[in-house]
């Protein structure tokens, strides 16, 4: 088992398809898909269903996943303590965040503070949202990103609310309703993500509310899987608003309004463990982020 064939699984899952993740990785899709194929032969399981627009996790591979994440993420830590490394330890900046934050969020924030602290380098995992807290809690990072998570070692701050919207294909009959109950979307096939996030959990919580029992047919580990299964008429499904900006403009997704009643809001934060707060690279991203969020409206 090579570090390479771990690299491009968990690329390729997090990007729902092997094209992105070769893209990533500065290699060609085969190398990928190549790399892919011995890792499922070495370990004797299909580890992704492969469809025409991307890949889904098997049950193998979402039994894999977590060992795999934890494993780069070891190699990855392991390189920080090498003194020969390029960034010194008063000029790395740890972070951990989301998945889907870390694709449409993360970016516009590293933009930002490599353009106000050149000098500072980050050094960024990607994982799930309770291995978020769990790495600033345990102090493997300096910052979290993630869903609104608490922890009393932990200093949680709000940066931005932002709408969960719901998708469909273009020929959907709810694009041409205008404003669409929770009532009615519930009772279409949903595509969510997988039961532990934020994102499931929060639905879950409006349409029990509602006394609303969902229509789930699918759950997949990322939101480029559902885009690409909503593309193709497999069902509707909810997501961050940040996620499907494209999309919508190429006209492959149409974002439905969902009525006044019915709008569902999810908060992105910040997590800083209480004992690092004084740290300089702290302060430094937690100035950054200010700079970005202060001024920016409570929902967007």
């Amino acid at each position: 088992m090579e570090f390479s064939q771990i690299q491009s699984f968990v690329e390729a899952e997090r990007r729902g398809s092997f094209r992105k993740a070769a893209k990533t990785l500065y290699v060609s899709q085969s190398a990928v898909s190549n790399r892919i194929r011995l890792l499922e032969t070495e370990l004797g399981a299909e580890l992704f269903y492969r469809f025409r627009n991307g890949v889904v996790l098997t049950e193998a591979g979402r039994a894999f996943l977590p060992y795999a994440t934890r494993a780069l993420y070891a190699l990855n830590e392991a390189k920080q303590v090498v003194p020969t490394n390029r960034a010194s330890g008063r000029n790395l900046i740890t972070i951990a965040s989301t998945r889907v934050l870390g694709t449409y969020t993360l970016p516009n924030i590293l933009n930002h503070l490599k353009k106000e602290y050149p000098e500072l380098t980050a050094h960024v995992n990607i994982v799930r949202s309770k291995e978020v807290v769990d790495l600033v809690v345990n102090k493997h990072v300096q910052i979290g990103l993630s869903r609104g998570l608490v922890h009393p070692d932990v200093d949680t701050r709000r940066l931005f609310d932002e709408d969960l919207v719901l998708i469909t294909h273009p020929s959907h009959s709810f694009v041409s309703m205008g404003n669409v109950d929770i009532n009615d979307a519930a009772k279409e096939p949903l595509i969510l993500y997988s039961a532990e996030s934020s994102y499931f959990l929060l639905i879950e919580e409006v349409c029990n509310n509602a006394g609303i029992t969902p229509n789930i047919e699918i759950r997949v580990d990322s939101v480029d899987s559902i885009k690409s299964m909503v593309e193709m008429g497999l069902g509707i499904s909810f997501v961050p608003r940040s996620s499907i900006q494209k999309e919508v403009k190429q006209g492959t997704l149409s974002l439905v309004q969902l009525g006044p009643s019915s709008r569902v809001l999810i908060s992105t934060c910040v997590l800083i463990h209480r004992s690092e707060k004084s740290n300089p690279r702290v302060k430094a991203m937690l100035s950054v982020l200010e700079n970005i969020y202060s001024k920016r409206p409570a929902s967007s």
